[in-house]
């Protein structure tokens, strides 16, 4: 069928012919009632019945519906069309900028990004995490209520060989004979060698106090070894081995004391751990260091006390902190931070000053 057909074609009328005809109870709407039955009245009549009437094809608008394609609808589909594809390529866009925002969002967080779900933000509460070291500065003097030296040494040891530190220490395994050569003795004066000094296996950078573990040091025959043994005993000439067997629990609790004091020293710093050659059953046990009992402790304990003032350290901080040269030298007192401190009743091992036999 063409795009225009006349009203009084065959096929128009005879569909007009076919149409239904109303019943009774129902209105047409196609048919003039009575009261508009009059000269020059219009006469109503069913789509392309009418004289002169102008048909056209269907066709079905953005919606699904079957509409006339006249052209008094054109212009209303083509616009319906147009807004329909609008809000289509803004959907699109919408779409596209919020992955692109959690992309974004994702490898590179900003001030607003959320660090939990909701309205959480980690920047709202930075005026309080400025505050509270600076209140703990008004009450305390220090900016972390005196709490340092509880997670501190902690922080530090992690710090140390965290890859973030490009600065961190690099972990060695020594043998004796390397561990030897940082005894502190015969190195060049204008660039020496860092003293190192062992203890259960775990070796530290002592180089802070040289002049104890250095050379000429009172101490210095600690250092380039392993001697946990001398350090529960106070045996400097037998016991500078890391054979602890045979220890009573007092010495083993005064070597855990000594490995704990090495570990949390703000000065010192663990650089690795030396391979001490195995113990078999058949190696004899060092035999018991001689140490007489103490005669008096007011002389000796005030001149440990003088020396341990000297290095920053409390009494009974540490061996080489702890005793006089000329208490070493003279051979007038040992150093027995085990046992006989234990006996003592004191909280941690600390030096004992006794006289020789």
């Amino acid at each position: 069928m063409s795009n225009r057909e006349s009203a009084t074609e065959p096929g128009a009328v005879s569909a007009s012919a076919s149409a239904p005809a109303p019943r009774q109870d129902e209105f047409d709407v196609y048919t003039n009632p009575a009261d508009e039955i009059y000269p020059g009245a219009r006469q109503r009549s069913r789509p392309g019945t009418a004289p002169k009437e102008e048909v056209y094809d269907t066709t079905v608008d953005a919606f699904g519906n079957r509409v006339s394609d006249k052209p008094a609808n054109r212009g209303m589909l083509a616009a319906q069309r147009r807004r329909l594809e609008h809000e289509a390529r803004l959907k699109t866009q919408q779409q596209d900028s919020e992955q692109k925002r959690r992309k974004t969002k994702a490898s590179s967080p900003g001030p607003g990004r959320s660090t939990t779900t909701g309205n959480f933000s980690i920047w709202r509460y930075i005026p309080l995490i400025l505050f509270i070291p600076l209140l703990s500065s008004f009450l305390t003097q220090s900016y972390t209520f005196n709490l340092s030296p509880y997670f501190l040494p902690a922080v530090r040891r992690y710090w140390d060989v965290s890859p973030l530190n490009p600065h961190r220490i690099r972990m060695r395994e020594f043998t004796p004979l390397q561990l030897s050569r940082y005894d502190g003795r015969g190195e060049d004066e204008e660039n020496p060698r860092p003293v190192y000094l062992a203890i259960d296996g775990v070796v530290y950078d002592v180089t802070a106090n040289r002049r104890i573990y250095g050379k000429g040091g009172s101490y210095n025959m600690m250092a380039g070894r392993d001697a946990s043994r001398a350090f529960t005993t106070g045996c400097f000439e037998t016991h500078l081995t890391h054979d602890t067997r045979g220890l009573s629990d007092q010495e083993l609790a005064a070597l855990k004391h000594w490995k704990s004091f090495f570990a949390n020293h703000e000065k010192y710093r663990k650089v690795g751990t030396v391979r001490n050659p195995p113990l078999g059953p058949n190696d004899p046990i060092p035999p018991p260091c001689k140490v007489a009992q103490p005669e008096t402790e007011s002389a000796p304990a005030s001149q440990a006390k003088h020396v341990a003032h000297a290095h920053g350290q409390p009494h009974g901080g540490g061996v080489g902190e702890s005793m006089s040269d000329g208490e070493h030298g003279q051979g007038h007192a040992q150093h027995a931070p085990g046992e006989a401190a234990a006996k003592k009743g004191k909280a941690k091992p600390g030096p004992v000053a006794e006289s020789a036999r």
